[in-house]
């Protein structure tokens, strides 16, 4: 038996070496769709052209079954992820937002007060409170010369994607890009001037209308619902003119109303491509890595949700977009010296009204945050008495956090209080399960919610209590639109496809994860696994 496991080692060690011996790509690139669920692919597929995701899916690698494994599925912990390897409970993005202790403040995830924009006035973000390496990281830890560069309409996107040692993440305040002191002291020349090519404003006024023929969006919802949102004077149905609120002039909703479109993507895409030629990445003999986090599909289906013409017709839009940025990747440093990889930070919820439509008997709805709050003071009132201080510091992305002051007053630790209030919440048709810190820590289940959970609890930045709503419910003060961030399969299903030169292609069905990308290209390009990755290698991919 010690001989066999001696061979087995041996030959997997010979098998991972055999891996990263051939010449490594000479770029990288990783493309994030934000909130674009893995159905969309199959359900789509007849009005893709041959160039995007047909061309990705032909090529590549691609994998049926990828989830994330954790239960907040948000944007900026689903990038952690993807770059990482790793989850919440070792890179510490436990979401967008969180309650710090110390500072007694909600924490952004890319805030860094200690650094200061470069190219705009507000947007000072850094990738301090990512806890563990990117990718990026270790490529560059092996390489100096090596480039990472990310990109994003999104602050968090860029600089999650990129991490500690970028060379430059980038991301879109209104007009322009801008980056922060923590990755430059002056944005760099091509920067400067794709920011003054008025790209940007061009869209001012612009159509946005149906791609395909009318019977082609006959499987989705009727085009005009009532709970789909109309933000920032997109309006509901077919044609969206661009304009925001004002159809005269320029004002901060028009960018908001640009990015609910696929103009917004078409932006980002001529930035990237600017990007490689500026940067001359794939170019100088060494390996570079391009990150791109594309928003505009998020936008959308906030507004519009998975069964609206909208989402159809965005994704038909992204799969040309996709077409054009590969055919534009060829001709600059040629696909055959490149990886792509390809995946999504979450999906989306159905919206509530759409299921209720659809059957009235089917449990789903809003739950307005503000009634988590008040089921959470009204049972600690009941059990304990009313404190001087409030019950609560906070609640963030399902996290609850209890004033130490007023269980001081009361005679209760943490634990205590967190015991009572999560029996309570577990008593609630809209919970599907909810726990103390200590009992998080201790959980060792293979029920696919709990397990989620524990991979999204960071013990220092996580709080006294976290919850999961049920299936088909989430937290909205709205009465329209949808949003994602819970542990079910609609937002955590989503694609993983990786195209190259090493790449074996095919389609899988093994159980796999976005945060295999991470490991997976760590092997290809001959560097360390980030540390702290929890992801595996995906070695059906590899030739």
């Amino acid at each position: 038996m010690l001989k066999r496991s001696f061979a087995l080692l041996w030959l997997s060690t010979q098998w991972i070496c055999g891996a990263s011996a051939a010449s490594p790509p000479k770029l990288v690139v990783v493309i994030g769709l934000d909130q674009f669920r893995y159905d969309y692919l199959t359900q789509f597929r007849e009005h893709f052209g041959e160039g995007g995701f047909n061309k990705l899916m032909a090529n590549g690698a691609t994998f049926t079954h990828a989830t994330y494994k954790h239960a907040l599925t948000l944007t900026g912990s689903g990038y952690a992820v993807i770059s990482t390897g790793s989850y919440a409970n070792q890179n510490g993005i436990i979401a967008n937002d969180w309650y710090d202790w110390k500072s007694r403040k909600i924490v952004y995830c890319a805030e860094d007060r200690s650094v200061h924009p470069v190219g705009a006035l507000s947007g000072a973000s850094s990738p301090v409170n990512l806890l563990v390496e990117t990718l990026g990281d270790a490529l560059r830890s092996s390489n100096r010369k090596s480039k990472v560069i990310s990109v994003s309409k999104k602050d968090r996107s860029a600089i999650l994607m990129g991490g500690k040692q970028a060379n430059g993440a980038y991301w879109l305040v209104d007009s322009v890009f801008i980056s922060s002191t923590y990755y430059m002291n002056s944005l760099p020349n091509w920067v400067e001037e794709f920011n003054h090519s008025g790209i940007v404003n061009s869209y001012f006024g612009t159509m946005w209308d149906k791609t395909l023929p009318d019977e082609a969006y006959a499987l989705m919802d009727k085009d005009d619902a009532p709970y789909e949102a109309d933000r920032n004077g997109v309006g509901r149905t077919f044609p969206h003119r661009i304009s925001g609120n004002d159809a005269t002039r320029l004002t901060a909703s028009y960018y908001s109303a640009l990015q609910t479109s696929p103009f917004g993507d078409r932006i980002l895409a001529a930035f990237a491509e600017q990007s490689i030629m500026a940067e001359s990445l794939g170019t100088r003999g060494v390996t570079d890595l391009l990150w791109i986090g594309f928003s505009s599909n998020d936008y959308v289906g906030h507004s519009f949700g998975p069964n609206s013409h909208e989402v159809l017709d965005m994704v038909v839009q992204t799969d040309r977009l996709l077409a054009d940025f590969l055919d534009s990747l060829n001709s600059s440093v040629g696909l055959t010296n490149c990886i792509v990889a390809l995946t999504s930070d979450h999906g989306v919820a159905p919206i509530p009204e759409y299921l209720i439509a659809a059957d009235p008997n089917t449990p789903a709805g809003r739950v307005r945050p503000q009634a988590i709050e008040t089921w959470c003071n009204v049972t600690l009132t009941a059990r304990f008495g009313t404190p001087k201080e409030p019950w609560l510091d906070a609640i963030v992305s399902n996290n609850i956090y209890l004033n130490r002051d007023a269980l001081l007053e009361k005679g209760l630790t943490p634990e205590d209080a967190a015991r009572v209030l999560v029996d309570s919440l577990n008593g609630k048709k809209e919970v599907a399960a909810a726990f103390s810190r200590g009992q998080i820590l201790a959980l060792n289940s293979t029920a696919i919610v709990e397990r989620r959970m524990k991979n999204s609890f960071n013990e220092t930045r996580s709080g006294d209590a976290v919850y999961a709503l049920a299936p088909y419910y989430f937290e909205s003060d709205e009465t329209a639109g949808t949003t994602h961030g819970t542990p079910y399969d609609y937002d955590a299903h989503v694609p993983v496809i990786i195209m190259g030169a090493g790449i074996r292609r095919g389609t899988y069905s093994s159980e796999a994860s976005p945060a295999d990308i991470a490991p997976t290209l760590a092997v290809i390009l001959g560097v360390s696994f980030p540390v702290g990755r929890g992801g595996s290698v995906l070695t059906e991919a590899l030739k």
